[in-house]
């Protein structure tokens, strides 16, 4: 009889090896650690300027829309929105329509960090397609971009961006 610690461990090492999501998350963490590097220059990190970034290219978004178009979770969405509002960069407030929604917006301080964080954006993908090739990347982009849109399919605030393109 096989010795269960050992059929454990093998299959341990299998899923290691071969999970999906595993290697994804790995990859995202050496590549935030990155960008987190260059944007520690402006007291941001990466998932910062990400938010304040989609929230620019909207003018105006609300809490659900925005978690939509980034698939996140709403309650983590409104978690990592906290911070951003109490640093005064995002203003969070009702709809004119419905109290019950929250709309976002940059603060003109808001604009400001995010218009300082820029250009440690720029340095951090510059890096990053220096160390994996812009045609690499250019199709690990659109392959990533495909695999979002069939594992979550559904309408998108940012498609009508991308309809008009």
């Amino acid at each position: 009889m096989s010795d269960p610690t050992k059929l454990v461990r093998k299959k341990a090492i299998t899923v290691g090896t071969s999970c999906a999501c595993l290697t994804v998350r790995k990859s995202m963490r050496t590549i935030t650690q990155l960008y987190d590097k260059h944007l520690a220059r402006v007291n941001m990190r990466i998932t910062q300027f990400t938010l304040l970034n989609a929230i620019a290219a909207f003018g105006k978004i609300s809490v659900h829309a925005l978690a939509t178009e980034l698939v996140m979770d709403r309650t983590t969405l409104t978690r990592n929105m906290k911070p951003l509002i109490k640093t005064g960069w995002v203003s969070s407030t009702p709809d004119e329509k419905d109290g019950r929604v929250r709309n976002l917006t940059l603060t003109d301080e808001g604009l400001a960090q995010l218009e300082r964080a820029f250009p440690y954006w720029e340095k951090a993908q510059k890096e990053f397609l220096a160390k994996i090739d812009e045609p690499v990347w250019t199709r690990l982009s659109t392959d990533l971009n495909q695999l979002d849109r069939t594992l979550a399919p559904g309408d998108r605030p940012s498609d009508v961006f991308l309809a008009r393109a």
